[in-house]
């Protein structure tokens, strides 16, 4: 038995809106980090913390984005395009935390 449309994209509200805060935090680190270099520290260094701090806002914009969308399938217009939407932006989204995650590890490390 599969689970009802109206769970799954209930789930996928709550998944998103927890993946934007964990985002969140990861660009709070970022920007921290960035905040204990000195202020003549070479633009070279800070490059690729600047990049994923930029990259982790627009994953946060795309949870944000995947939220939205669920929301509007709860409230508004339960259509099946607007589901599949809903589930395609939450696995862009899951791909791009991932992205996100090995770039800045590997540019940073």
């Amino acid at each position: 038995m599969s689970p009802a449309q109206k769970d799954v994209v209930t789930t996928v509200l709550g998944a998103s809106a927890g993946v934007g805060g964990l985002v969140l935090v990861f660009l709070g680190i970022l920007i921290t980090t960035v905040g204990t270099f000195a202020g003549d520290t070479p633009d070279a260094v800070l490059k690729p913390y600047r990049l994923g701090a930029w990259a982790s806002v627009a994953v946060f914009a795309l949870s944000l984005l995947a939220v939205a969308v669920s929301l509007i399938w709860l409230a508004v217009d339960q259509t099946h395009w607007i589901y599949l939407l809903a589930l395609v932006l939450f696995s862009c989204l899951l791909a791009a935390v991932l992205t996100l995650a090995a770039a800045v590890t590997k540019a940073t490390v």
